[in-house]
């Protein structure tokens, strides 16, 4: 497959609500790639065509970059439900498969609730071959002790994840080949309440053993409190951190504070659920400051 290096297909899905963030999250991914062509596919239903023309302006102010909308229509909007309060509009990553121009091989998802703070050239040309799409494990999930929870609801088997479907690289062939989005839309429209996650779920629990894992510490990373336990080489969850403030004030020895470290060398921070620096009702942490000065930049 090849790897398009120089000429990256980017998809982005908003909303009106969302279109401030959009705006910056590709400003972000921009100033990343200065000299690369970046083609930005946007499926799309809840805008109005003076916004859209308003942000291929935007988009088109930074050289080489081309905005290319595609509108969904509202026929799959009045057949689906979204949960959770998640935007149904991420449901068109797979209305998409069969709307991009059926010669691109590949093309690199981005949630618009991110910062982009270095080159994604290593992970938009990684090898796929034989596989949908490269992608993240939840790793909010598993710190909020929901990733067994979600595991169970999708039939996915013990020695697999549950991903996050953020930043999703696309393997376009395959997906075609498997006729994956006719496959992934019956299951939707057929039992949608089951889906708690819009596509994500859908998506997990058709591909759980196909994908691609890329390291989410690097490409995908939410805002978190990330204490490493050293001698188990992982991370504590936040019952494990919550019951260890209740028995000391101070961590062990092997317990390490890394929440600084992994904030500086994520490549993609992910401001996922309830971690938006713009919301108006997230809880005040110094966690989330740490978070916060890289989309304040």
């Amino acid at each position: 497959m090849g790897s398009n290096v120089g000429k990256y297909n980017i998809m982005i899905s908003t909303n009106s609500a969302y279109l401030p963030y959009a705006k910056n999250m590709l400003r972000s991914l921009f100033l990343h790639h200065t000299a690369d062509e970046m083609s930005v596919y946007m499926p799309y239903e809840d805008l109005k065509e003076e916004q859209v023309g308003e942000l291929a302006r935007y988009v088109a102010d930074f050289a080489d970059k081309e905005l290319h909308p595609i509108r969904i229509g509202s026929d799959f909007k009045n057949k689906v439900q979204s949960h959770n309060g998640i935007s149904i509009d991420t449901y068109y990553r797979i209305l998409a498969i069969d709307l991009l121009p059926q010669d691109m091989e590949r093309i690199l998802y981005l949630d618009v609730d991110m910062v982009i703070r270095g080159s994604l050239e290593e992970l938009y040309t990684l090898d796929i071959t034989g596989h949908p799409f490269a992608a993240c494990e939840d790793i909010l999930g598993i710190l909020n002790g929901f990733h067994e929870a979600n595991k169970y609801r999708m039939n996915i088997p013990q020695e697999y994840s549950y991903f996050n479907a953020g930043v999703m690289l696309m393997n376009l062939r395959y997906l075609r080949e498997a006729d994956a989005k006719r496959i992934l839309l019956e299951k939707v429209y057929a039992d949608n309440g089951r889906y708690e996650y819009n596509d994500q779920d859908v998506l997990n629990e058709t591909y759980y053993d196909k994908l691609l894992y890329v390291p989410w510490e690097k490409y995908n990373c939410p805002p978190a409190l990330y204490v490493v336990d050293l001698q188990k080489n992982r991370f504590l969850t936040y019952r494990e951190i919550v019951e260890l403030s209740k028995e000391n004030s101070m961590l062990p020895e092997t317990f390490v504070n890394a929440t600084q470290f992994v904030a500086e060398e994520a490549t993609i921070i992910h401001y996922m659920g309830d971690t938006k620096p713009w919301s108006t009702t997230r809880e005040k942490s110094g966690v989330y400051e740490i978070f916060d000065r890289y989309y304040e930049a």
